[in-house]
């Protein structure tokens, strides 16, 4: 559940980075960002509570 939280869950989001930004770039880094983070801390969280 940890990772639902901070995982990017709305591909629209992306979509309208896009589209503000007329790039790649940022969506791209906002995407691998928040699943990184999201995976770090459920990392975390399992190998704290296990």
């Amino acid at each position: 559940m940890i990772f639902y939280v901070f995982a990017m869950q709305c591909m629209s989001t992306l979509a309208v980075v896009k589209r503000e930004t007329k790039s790649w770039k940022w969506p791209i880094i906002q995407l691998i960002y928040m699943t990184g983070l999201a995976y770090i801390l459920s990392l975390m969280v399992y190998q704290v509570l296990k």
